[in-house]
């Protein structure tokens, strides 16, 4: 049995919305990308759509399963900078960091500190909009928590950091990947090409059935069809060469800025 990290989060829903959870090779472990990241990498699971910035941190550890990922090329929707102030006027205030994210942590140093120069104080807590504007600045929310605060409205700047990233960079953005421990590979290889086969089917299957992914949102969080649907039009769960270039600058953003301790390669598994 493989145990495959689960995230709950709306985004990810064409990935694991017609996933055989009860196949004999699965066992689902839910949780947010953080914690993901951190299962992955203290073995307590064995896959997941992990962040980006987690695979940059254990590159020469981790393979990437092709043709899966969470990515897109400008707006995200789902990535959003709350701030009181426009982004320029940050320097020096503080913001508070969503802790169930890293790349989009990340992603918003390498906007703030590297392109627009601007140099913020940081704080990390639980994702609550208001809560976080009572000790903050801005506030960096993700997934769910950033649709259903946008969706209020709130009387402040509201940057979408996808819509950012692409303006500063003209890349595409790649948010989370697949990934698993090359260790695993010695012993579990039969099986890891099954849950990539079954991984990819349930994506292809979802894409072509949106309808049913459509409503099943509506249901966690409300909204209508229209909103989702555009919502939904702007992913790509793929990892074609345009969204691996995206990728790579990214991670050589991250590495270049001293976030990361050297600069990963992509490396891909099975061979396409």
């Amino acid at each position: 049995m493989i145990r495959i990290g689960h995230n709950p989060n709306t985004n990810m829903l064409p990935m694991f919305h017609f996933l055989d959870k009860n196949h004999p090779l699965i066992e689902a472990v839910i949780a947010e990308p953080t914690g993901h990241n951190a299962m992955l990498a203290a073995g307590e699971i064995d896959m997941a759509p992990i962040s980006a910035f987690s695979y940059g941190e254990h590159w020469k550890d981790y393979a990437i399963l092709p043709n899966l990922s969470v990515s897109t090329k400008g707006r995200v929707g789902s990535i959003i900078l709350f701030s009181k102030v426009p982004l320029n006027d940050l320097d020096g205030l503080t913001i508070a960091l969503t802790d169930a994210s890293a790349t989009s942590v990340n992603l918003t140093k390498i906007i703030l500190h590297h392109y627009l120069g601007v140099i913020p104080h940081y704080l990390t807590m639980s994702s609550n909009l208001q809560e976080m504007f009572l000790v903050a600045d801005a506030a960096l929310l993700i997934g769910d928590a950033a649709i259903q605060s946008a969706l209020l409205q709130p009387d402040c700047y509201i940057y979408d950091l996808g819509e950012e990233w692409l303006k500063l960079t003209g890349c595409s953005m790649t948010y989370a990947v697949w990934a698993f421990p090359k260790s695993l590979l010695s012993e579990r290889e039969q099986e890891i090409r099954i849950i990539h086969k079954l991984l990819i089917e349930a994506k292809v299957k979802a894409l072509c059935n949106m309808d049913d992914v459509i409503l099943t949102c509506q249901t966690m969080l409300g909204g209508t069809r229209s909103f989702w649907a555009g919502y939904f039009a702007q992913f790509n769960y793929g990892l074609d060469s345009s969204l691996e270039c995206g990728l790579n600058k990214y991670l050589g953003l991250c590495f270049e800025l001293g976030l990361l301790p050297s600069r990963p390669v992509l490396e891909f598994w099975p061979k396409e």
